[in-house]
C-alpha cells in the first residue's frame, strides 16, 4: 500500500470536530479510511521527491503523514534510522549516498569546527605570548596549534569524501 504525496484537506462533510486534521494523498484517498489497507510490519513517511525516510512507524496512525508519500516494508536493514542517510528505493530500504554537494557541505561544517578548537586552544596561549609569560611547553603547544590551524586552512574541500586532515597536536586530541 501507498499514499503518495499527502496533503491537509477538509472534507466536504466534517466527521469530527472542526480542529481535526484531515489528510488524502494526490489520487485523493483519506489517510484515515485508508489504514486497514496498511497490512506490512512497517511503515514509512518519505520525502516524495527524493524517497528518503523521514518517519518509521509499526502503527499508522502514530505518522505524521503532511508534505510525504507513505509506504510500507515488512522488513528493515539493521541501523536503519531517520537522519537522512536512508532512502525507500520504490522496492524496499536502501543506504543512501549521499551526493558531492552533501559532502562538501559536511566538510565545509567540520572545517569550520575544527577551525574554531583550534582558535580556542590558541587563544590563551596567543595572551600568554603577548604578555610574555610563556613557558617552554606554552611556547611549543603555540606553535603547534598555529601550524595545525594552517594546515587546516588549506584543506580543499571540494574533494570531499577524499580529504586528508591535518592531525591535531598531540596531547590535544579534539572530540569530532
Amino acid at each position: 500500500m501507498q499514499l503518495k504525496n499527502i496533503k491537509n484537506y477538509y472534507p466536504d462533510n466534517i466527521s469530527y470536530d472542526h480542529r481535526f486534521q484531515y489528510f488524502r494523498s494526490e489520487d485523493g484517498q483519506d489517510f484515515y479510511e485508508s489504514f486497514p489497507l496498511f497490512t506490512k510490519k512497517y511503515k514509512l513517511c518519505i520525502n516524495p521527491d527524493t524517497g528518503i525516510i523521514c518517519s518509521i512507524s509499526k502503527e499508522i496512525y502514530s505518522l505524521y503523514p503532511a508534505g510525504f508519500t507513505i509506504v510500507e516494508v515488512d522488513e528493515l536493514p539493521d541501523g536503519v534510522d531517520i537522519s537522512g542517510g536512508w532512502l525507500f528505493d520504490g522496492q524496499k530500504v536502501v543506504r543512501r549516498i549521499p551526493t558531492h554537494g552533501e559532502r562538501v557541505a559536511k566538510a565545509k561544517l567540520e572545517k569550520a569546527t575544527l577551525m574554531q578548537k583550534a582558535s580556542a586552544a590558541i587563544a590563551p596561549l596567543q595572551d600568554a605570548v603577548d604578555l610574555d609569560m610563556t613557558t617552554e611547553a606554552e611556547r611549543a603547544q603555540f606553535i603547534a596549534w598555529k601550524k595545525y590551524r594552517v594546515l587546516l586552512n588549506r584543506v580543499d574541500i571540494s574533494t570531499a569524501p577524499d580529504i586528508a586532515w591535518p592531525e591535531a597536536p598531540e596531547g590535544e586530541k579534539m572530540g569530532n
